[in-house]
Parts: C-alpha cells; sequence; structure tokens
C-alpha cells in the first residue's frame, strides 16, 4: 500500500512540474494562472529535488523509479492539458 501511494505522490509530482515547465507563458498556450507566481515555481521544485533525494535514501533503484513516476507524471499532465 505504501509504494502504491507513493508512487501516486511522484506521478502527482510531475502533473505539477510539467505547467510550471512552460516557463509561465501567457496566451493560448498558456500554462495554468497558479505557475505565473514565481514562488509557486519554487514551491514545485522544491517538492520535486524533495522527493527524488527522499526515495534516493531507500536506495539508487528507488531514485531512478522518482525520476520515472515523475517523468510519467509530466507526460499525463502534458496531454491533459494539450490544446
Amino acid at each position: 500500500m505504501f509504494n502504491f501511494i507513493y508512487a501516486i505522490i511522484g506521478v502527482l509530482i510531475g502533473m505539477a512540474v510539467e505547467p510550471v515547465g512552460r516557463f509561465a507563458t501567457h496566451g493560448p498556450a498558456a500554462a495554468p494562472q497558479w505557475t505565473w507566481n514565481k514562488i509557486s515555481r519554487a514551491v514545485v521544485a522544491a517538492a520535486m529535488w524533495g522527493f527524488i533525494i527522499f526515495s534516493a535514501t531507500f536506495g539508487f533503484e528507488y531514485a531512478l523509479y522518482a525520476v520515472l513516476e515523475i517523468a510519467a507524471g509530466v507526460f499525463i499532465s502534458y496531454f491533459i492539458l494539450r490544446k
């Protein structure tokens, strides 16, 4: 159960990383409004790196899994928010 919830957290962090990665552009292809604030970008970046570092405390393979979970969340978010 812990691993399933842990994986969902990684995917959700990845889903938050993708809109921030669009550099908060305005217009038709704009990122959500919450990404326009620089503090929200810092919070998302801290969550991403914190998740990867926390995963690395369990072992190297868990750090790789964390990167894969975040990447999966980025791809999911990209295809959901695509216009």
